[in-house]
C-alpha cells in the first residue's frame, strides 16, 4: 500500500497528456477571448443590444461544443491516473457541462425556467399603493425608493406582501421543477450528492462547506445578537412596542427598511440611535468633488499609485488612453471593471462616471481585480480562475476598506478635522458598516442553507414554513403576519440568479477583514489591544513589503487549492472570521453597554 502512494505521488509527467492539456489551453484561450470580447461589447453598448447579445450567444455555443468535444478523452485520462500532480490538477479543472448533460427536452426546460425566474424577479412591475391603475413600478429603484422614505406603515407593509405575491408565489411551481433538474444535473455531472455539486466551485463538499458556514455564523452571533437588540429597540421607538415587541423576532419589513438605509447615505439624523448624533457622519462624496478629485482619470492614476507603493507592478499610460466609457442610464448601478484575455496579451478596462464616494472607492477594487489578472496569467488558461468565486473580490474590498480609513482619508486631503479618528466618529462608522455588513451575512446563510436542505432531500422545495424558520432562527426577522405553506418567499429574496450559491460571498466578506487584520498586523499599523492602533483606523498606504506578498498570492490563480493560497497570504490555511469581530469590537463594546444601560432585550424566543 504505502509503496503505491509513493508511486502516485511521484508520477512523471505523461507526454500525450501533455500534448493534450497544451491543445485544451490555447483551444480554450481562444474561446474565452471571444465570450469576453462579446460581454465587453454588451457592457459598453448596454443590456439590450441585439448585436452584443446575439455575440454571447454564439460563443457560449462554441464552448459548449468544445467542451463536450473533450469529455471522452477526458474521462479516460483521469479514470488511468496518468500524469504527474499538475498535470491531474489540470484536468481537475476542466468545464464541467453542467446542464447541458441534461436531456435535450430538460436542457430546454431548465434554461426556460431560470430565464422566466430571472424575468420576473427583475422586471415584474407592481401596482402602485392606492393606486391600483398604475401598474409600472419597478422594485429598484422605483419600490425601493418609495418605502425607504415612506413613514406610512400601511404603505410599506403593502409592498412587502405585493413583492413577494408576485415574485414569490407566482414563480412557486416553477421553482420546485427547477431545484428537481439541478438535482439531475448534479448527478450527470458525476455528483452522487446534489449539495456537493452546488459548492463545487469552493471544491469542498457539502458537508464541509456548511460545516466552515455553520462556524463562521457561531462566530458571528454574540456580535449580531448585540446589533439586533439595538435595531429592534430603535424600530420600537419609531414605531412602538405594539408592532416591535420585546424578546420577539422584529418585522422583518420595518428592519429592511431601516438596515437598506444604509446603503443609501443617508444624513446622520435619519439614525434615531446613532451611537454619536453630534460627530455626524462624513460626507467623502462632498469632499472629492472640493478636492477635485471628481475626475475618473485623476482618480484611476490616484489608486494605481496607491498600489505601486504597495509594490505591485506600475500601470502603463495606454491602459488608460484604451480605456473606455461605460454607457449607463443608471450611474448607481454602473462599476469600473477590469477586463482580461486569456491569448491576447492584455487587458482592458471600463470606467463609470466618478459622481460618488461608491465609484471612489470601487476603483480600489477594480484596480485589485486587474493586478490580479495579470498575475494569473503566468497560469495556463485552466489554472488562471480565482481558487473560489469573489476571492479576487475580497483582496480589493480589503484595500478599498483600508483606504475609507480617516488616517488616510486626511492623507488625501478629505478629511481636515482631527474628529473622524476620534471614538465618537469611529462609532458612526462602524455601525453603518456594521448594518451593511453584520446583518447581510445570516440572509446569505439562510439562502444557501434553505437550499441546500431541498438538495439534500430533507424538506421539499416549496416549504415555505421551513424557510420562515431559518429566517427567524438566524436573522432575528418575522414576517408581518404568520406566512404559512399556501404562500412562498424564498424566490423574493434571490438577490442573484436562481443557481447562484452564497457562500463564495459570505467567504469573501469574511475573508476582506481577515486579510485587513493580516495585513495591519504585519505592517505594525494595527496592535491588539492597544487603543492608539485600532483596525478600524488601519492605513496601508505606502506599505512596500506587501507587494510581494501579494503577487506570489495572485499568481498562483487556481493551481492550488483556496486552502494553499491562504497559507501564502495570511499564514493560515482556513477562512476566519477573528478579523471581521476584531473590526467591529468597538462597536460591540458600544453596543452592549447601551442595551445593558437601555434594558434592551438581547435574542429571541
Amino acid at each position: 500500500m504505502w509503496t503505491c502512494l509513493v508511486v502516485l505521488a511521484k508520477s512523471p509527467p505523461d507526454a500525450t497528456l501533455d500534448t493534450f492539456l497544451n491543445d485544451t489551453n490555447q483551444q480554450l484561450a481562444v474561446i474565452y477571448d471571444q465570450a469576453v470580447l462579446a460581454q465587453l461589447l454588451n457592457e459598453l453598448r448596454g443590456p439590450n443590444d441585439l448585436v452584443a447579445l446575439l455575440e454571447i450567444e454564439v460563443t457560449d455555443d462554441k464552448l459548449i461544443k468544445y467542451v463536450k468535444s473533450l469529455t471522452t478523452r477526458k474521462a479516460k485520462f483521469k479514470r488511468l491516473g496518468l500524469g504527474d500532480s499538475r498535470q491531474r490538477r489540470l484536468l481537475a479543472k476542466f468545464p464541467l457541462l453542467g446542464y447541458e448533460a441534461l436531456s435535450p427536452r430538460d436542457l430546454k426546460r431548465v434554461y426556460a425556467l431560470a430565464s422566466n425566474m430571472s424575468d420576473n424577479y427583475h422586471n415584474v412591475k407592481l401596482c402602485a399603493y392606492k393606486q391600483p391603475d398604475n401598474c409600472t413600478l419597478r422594485l429598484i429603484p422605483q419600490v425601493q425608493s418609495i418605502v425607504q422614505g415612506s413613514r406610512d406603515l400601511d404603505e410599506i407593509e403593502y409592498y412587502w406582501f405585493e413583492w413577494r405575491r408576485r415574485t414569490g408565489l407566482a414563480t412557486r411551481s416553477q421553482f420546485v421543477a427547477f431545484m428537481d433538474l439541478y438535482k439531475k444535473t448534479a448527478q450527470l455531472n458525476g455528483y452522487d450528492r446534489a449539495e456537493d455539486y452546488w459548492f463545487r466551485s469552493l471544491e469542498l463538499n457539502g458537508q464541509e462547506t456548511m460545516s466552515l458556514l455553520d462556524k463562521i455564523m457561531h462566530g458571528l452571533r454574540p456580535l449580531f445578537l448585540q446589533f439586533h437588540a439595538h435595531v429592534r429597540g430603535s424600530l420600537r421607538k419609531m414605531h412602538g412596542e405594539r408592532l416591535v415587541p420585546r424578546n420577539r423576532p422584529y418585522p422583518q419589513h420595518l428592519a429592511e427598511v431601516f438596515i437598506g438605509n444604509a446603503f443609501r447615505r443617508v444624513q446622520a439624523e435619519w439614525y434615531v440611535d446613532l451611537p454619536s448624533p453630534e460627530a455626524g457622519l462624513v460626507n467623502i462624496t462632498q469632499e472629492l468633488h472640493r478636492r477635485g478629485l471628481s475626475t475618473t482619470q485623476r482618480v484611476f492614476w490616484n489608486v494605481a499609485e496607491y498600489f505601486r507603493a504597495l509594490g505591485l507592478p506600475q500601470l502603463e499610460s495606454s491602459l488608460w488612453t484604451y480605456a473606455q466609457k461605460v454607457s449607463s442610464d443608471d450611474d448607481d448601478r454602473c462599476w469600473h471593471k477590469a477586463w482580461r484575455y486569456y491569448a491576447l496579451p492584455r487587458t482592458n478596462f471600463t470606467y463609470c462616471p466618478l459622481n460618488d464616494e461608491e465609484r471612489f472607492f470601487n476603483m480600489f477594487e477594480a484596480q485589485a481585480d486587474l493586478h490580479y489578472y495579470r498575475a494569473a496569467s503566468i497560469q495556463p488558461t485552466l489554472l488562471q480562475e480565482e481558487p473560489f468565486p469573489n476571492f479576487s473580490d475580497a483582496i480589493g474590498k480589503c484595500f478599498s476598506m483600508a483606504a475609507s480609513s480617516p488616517r488616510f482619508l486626511r492623507k488625501l486631503g478629505l478629511l481636515k478635522e482631527g474628529k473622524w479618528k476620534e471614538l465618537p466618529a469611529r462609532l458612526n462608522r462602524l455601525y453603518v458598516q456594521g448594518l451593511r455588513v453584520v446583518f447581510l451575512l445570516p440572509v446569505f446563510y439562510v439562502l444557501d442553507r434553505f437550499r441546500i436542505e431541498v438538495l439534500s432531500g430533507h424538506i421539499k422545495a416549496d416549504d415555505n414554513e421551513a424557510y420562515w424558520r431559518f429566517t427567524e432562527h438566524y436573522t432575528g426577522a418575522a414576517a408581518p403576519t404568520k406566512r404559512t405553506n399556501e404562500q412562498f418567499d424564498v424566490p423574493a429574496k434571490l438577490l442573484m440568479e436562481v443557481d447562484d450559491q452564497y457562500a463564495s460571498h459570505i467567504l469573501s466578506i469574511v475573508l476582506q477583514f481577515q486579510l485587513l487584520e493580516h495585513f495591519c498586523t504585519k505592517t505594525g499599523q494595527f496592535e491588539k489591544g492597544n487603543p492608539k492602533k485600532p483596525l478600524d483606523l488601519c492605513d496601508l498606504s505606502d506599505q512596500r513589503g506587501l507587494g510581494e506578498i501579494l503577487q506570489k498570492a495572485m499568481s498562483l490563480g487556481s493551481s492550488v487549492y483556496y486552502r494553499d493560497v491562504l497559507q501564502e497570504l495570511v499564514n493560515q490555511p482556513e477562512i476566519s472570521i477573528d478579523g471581521l469581530l476584531t473590526y467591529f469590537q468597538p462597536l460591540q463594546d458600544w453596543l452592549q453597554h447601551q442595551n445593558q444601560q437601555n434594558k434592551l432585550d438581547v435574542g429571541w424566543s
